[in-house]
């Protein structure tokens, strides 16, 4: 059984016009057409069995559109995709939210800082973190630098004092703990009972096209480090325990595909059972 944690979707009639703008600003290949059905179809070519898709809401204004997309979604595709709800820091209804949630059967919540514009450890987020921890809510965080939009408003050092502060549970930070970031997760994140998922950390970021033009493009990028070393990923691995890592591509961002054969190269054969579905089975309540 294989369960990608991490993957996004959008509404057929705005997926292409989303896409190529993000990927523009970014300067990085897509692997799919960002719809529900090309995610489908990307799970069948990978062998991936469910996938979670985590929207954001980058205005406050947001949140109920997004949040009936993803209860259509869950009612839809039962079988092979679990979405999140998501929330905005400044919506200062923010337990009600939280409450219809939980009622409408989601199972989690997606924050992106960056995104969003906000700190991780602003009294904003600790509060929606909190009560989403007391609520029984999985809160899955991006975390790190984001190759579209400059910031450190999720740094490990921010992301510490978080944890520090409100020692939430069931939370899942992106990235394999930071984009860009790894030597700081491991040094003070790793061990902390926080979920690691592999997105967007060992896979090779390439640019929209094999053009000279398009790779230089994504040179360009202040954002862009290198892949996270296979080797820190083994130490954070084994630091952070593989009951606490989770398989995840970021799909259409990374080729499913590809992340999976990627990772198995990076698990010790006793792991693989756990990253890739017993942890998320257990996070997400479902039965093998």
């Amino acid at each position: 059984m294989l369960i990608d944690f991490h993957t996004h979707t959008f509404p057929k009639d705005i997926a292409e016009k989303v896409m190529s703008k993000l990927a523009a600003h970014a300067a990085i290949r897509y692997y799919t057409k960002a719809t529900n059905e090309s995610l489908l179809e990307s799970m069948d070519r990978a062998g991936v069995d469910i996938s979670v898709v985590l929207p954001v809401v980058t205005k406050p204004s947001q949140y109920m559109t997004i949040n009936k997309t993803a209860i259509w979604i869950n009612e839809t595709f039962s079988n092979r995709l679990i979405s999140f709800g998501g929330i905005h820091p400044d919506n200062e209804n923010y337990r009600e939210i939280l409450k219809g949630l939980v009622k409408s059967g989601i199972k989690g919540i997606k924050l992106h800082p960056l995104y969003q514009e906000t700190n991780i450890d602003d009294i904003r987020y600790l509060r929606i973190i909190e009560t989403a921890c007391e609520l029984g809510l999985i809160v899955v965080l991006h975390a790190g630098k984001d190759l579209s939009f400059p910031g450190d408003h999720a740094s490990p050092k921010k992301i510490s004092h978080m944890m520090d502060i409100i020692k939430p549970v069931r939370i899942v930070l992106a990235h394999m703990g930071a984009y860009a970031g790894w030597d700081e997760v491991y040094d003070m994140i790793c061990g902390r009972g926080a979920y690691l998922d592999t997105s967007f950390s060992v896979y090779p970021i390439r640019p929209q096209s094999d053009s000279q033009k398009d790779l230089e493009l994504l040179k360009a990028n202040d954002m862009l480090v290198p892949e996270l070393d296979k080797e820190l990923f083994r130490k954070m691995v084994k630091k952070n325990g593989a009951d606490h890592i989770l398989f995840a591509s970021d799909s259409p961002w990374c080729d499913q595909k590809e992340t999976y054969e990627l990772i198995d190269t990076c698990l010790d054969d006793e792991d693989k059972k756990a990253v890739y579905y017993q942890n998320a089975l257990k996070l997400l309540n479902l039965k093998g």
